[in-house]
């Protein structure tokens, strides 16, 4: 996607006019979505420190030692802040539902459109990362990418691109240059996402025992009671669903995960081959060709995204 000087600016002309920023993300936010929002939050800190700044959102345990705190606001600080919107642009799945509050909006994400908006929105569905989109954005609106930011973006280039085994076009290697030469710490990174525990050793354990295949597809269903026990939270439980990736050659992999209030996190991805989306779509989700999602009421239903996923054609 070409990116130009006049779109960019429908988004940071705002940022630039206002005072008070409040960055959202998404529901069960991964690591795109996080080093999106604190990554942008460092970055705006620091080209504008006249600026208040702040950032909300959860964060999944396994990620808490590379992130800054969260932002506890009050209503009038939403109320007169511009809310800035990234790697998500679905009302329903922003995460902080105070958005609604801000005076503004503006938007920079990488998903396919979903409806019309009423705000500015910067999108480039190519991107495998909304971190990449972000840090084009500032390389042509600023000229650099702050160094206290760097880790934080290549954070969300590396799990969005599931170390790059999604996307190594050029473009996208380029921009993991830029931000590894901008002071993006790759080994600390990988030591954080990638090290193994005892209780990460007995979940894997419980999916290579549970695992099934179906055609094209192999997928796992796990329970609350399969990871709960070892004190391993939803959403970390949830991202884990390469652990069963081309597994005998198949293609597509999924993986079912029970959440605490009973509805079921489902994580779709396939080789590049099988466009997934399409299968989110159509049970209420979103995402990408090779990687999406979307939520069921029960394990049960499973199996009707399974025999959807078998019916996708592949990809010319």
């Amino acid at each position: 996607m070409e990116y130009r000087k006049e779109d960019i600016a429908r988004v940071f002309d705002e940022v630039e006019k206002a005072d008070s920023i409040v960055l959202f993300g998404h529901v069960n936010p991964d690591g795109d979505c996080l080093g999106s929002v604190y990554g942008m939050k460092r970055a705006l800190k620091e080209f504008f420190p006249q600026k208040k700044v702040y950032a909300v959102g959860s964060h999944p345990k396994y990620l808490e030692e590379l992130l800054d705190p969260s932002d506890i606001l009050d209503e009038e600080t939403y109320k007169k802040s511009l809310g800035f919107i990234v790697d998500v642009s679905d009302g329903a799945r922003i995460e902080d539902k105070n958005y609604v509050l801000c005076k503004k909006l503006v938007c920079v994400d990488h998903h396919i459109a979903n409806g019309t908006y009423s705000y500015p929105v910067f999108r480039d569905a190519d991107a495998p990362s909304a971190t990449l989109a972000l840090a084009r954005c500032l390389l042509l609106r600023y000229g650099r990418i702050p160094a206290c930011s760097a880790d934080l973006f290549y954070l969300g280039l590396v799990t969005d691109t599931d170390r790059f085994r999604c996307d190594s076009e050029p473009g996208t290697l380029e921009i993991a240059k830029k931000l590894i030469e901008a002071g993006a710490d790759y080994r600390k990174l990988y030591a954080v996402l990638y090290r193994q525990d005892s209780a990460s050793l007995r979940f894997r354990s419980y999916v290579y025992d549970h695992l099934k295949t179906s055609g094209k597809v192999t997928y796992v269903k796990v329970p609350r009671d399969a990871y709960a026990p070892l004190g391993i939270e939803e959403n970390d439980a949830s991202n884990r669903v390469d652990l069963i990736s081309l597994l005998d050659g198949r293609p597509i992999w999924a993986q079912f995960t029970e959440q605490e209030d009973g509805s079921i996190r489902v994580e779709l991805r396939s080789d590049g081959h099988y466009n997934v989306q399409i299968t989110a779509l159509a049970f209420g989700g979103g995402g990408h060709l090779a990687a999406s999602g979307c939520k069921l009421r029960s394990l049960e239903d499973s199996e009707k995204v399974v025999e959807a996923l078998n019916e996708l054609p592949e990809v010319k």
